[in-house]
């Protein structure tokens, strides 16, 4: 398989790219539902159980996935750490930060698709602030030398334009 090596710079607009185009996504999907509920109303507009069961299960679903996001996450990133090459440490910190994202934006989905169903505006308001959570997120080096515990070498290999931190597939 043909692989893309990627120097720090490069590592770091594709951490981005990943990062706000998830953050973009829930946004839109939100001001759609948003849309929807304003010119159409909810889908089940009036079905109290079904509300009253949502607001129950979006703050749970939510502690759930964010309790075993960290969890994984704090696993994988203690893997990580004990690397000893660079390159698989940065490769395994990218699959541990899209663990996250995707624990962050499959509840922030579901909070959105349930207010879409109910028009209940406090399940929007826990959306919005899952994608407040998953902003904090955005990766950053000082975030990532920070939970690597990256020593000096390691922090000026980032900082050569000419070394390989990772290695991408091709399509």
């Amino acid at each position: 398989m043909n692989k893309t090596k990627q120097n720090f710079q490069q590592y770091q607009r594709s951490s981005t790219l990943i990062h706000a185009a998830l953050l973009i996504g829930q946004v839109f999907f939100a001001s759609f539902a948003v849309f929807i509920n304003q010119t159409q109303g909810a889908v089940v507009a009036g079905d109290e159980v079904l509300r009253t069961m949502f607001m129950i299960m979006i703050p749970l679903f939510f502690l759930v996935t964010y309790s075993v996001g960290n969890l994984v996450s704090n696993k994988k990133l203690k893997l990580a750490k004990e690397e000893t090459e660079l390159k698989t440490k940065m490769e395994s910190y990218r699959a541990i930060s899209i663990i996250k994202y995707a624990m962050l934006e499959g509840t922030a989905f579901f909070a959105i698709i349930t207010y879409l169903l109910t028009g209940e505006l406090l399940l929007l308001g826990f959306a919005i602030i899952i994608m407040l959570l998953f902003a904090t997120y955005y990766p950053t080096k000082e975030k990532l030398i920070r939970e690597l515990e990256l020593n000096r070498e390691e922090q000026a290999i980032l900082e050569d334009p000419e070394a390989v931190v990772a290695e991408v597939a091709k399509r």
